[in-house]
């Protein structure tokens, strides 16, 4: 068996600020490509914006199952799906 040797990747930080858009581009399809996770810094979006959202995913997420379900993944993909999920697409950065 072969061992699979853990690799550590930069991560990508996307500037919003940058004008040169083809580069902004190929960044972001790069960190697609590499890992799937980036970093996005002057996006413009406030802290309290930030935090309101994230208080209201702990909220959806800390529902019932049974409550959740009711947002369920549509044919256009928006909605929740539940962890582990064997149903998910796997789709490519190509």
């Amino acid at each position: 068996m072969r061992k699979m040797e853990n690799k550590v990747l930069p991560l990508t930080c996307l500037d919003l600020a940058n004008f040169d858009l083809l580069q902004s581009a190929v960044s972001l399809k790069q960190a697609c490509m590499d890992c799937g996770f980036f970093y996005v810094i002057n996006h413009g979006i406030s802290e309290e914006l930030k935090e309101e959202v994230f208080e209201q995913s702990k909220k959806f997420f800390d529902l019932p199952l049974e409550d959740k379900m009711k947002a369920l993944r549509n044919e256009t993909h928006r909605g929740y799906s539940p962890a582990l999920d064997q149903n998910q697409i796997h789709g490519s950065c190509n």
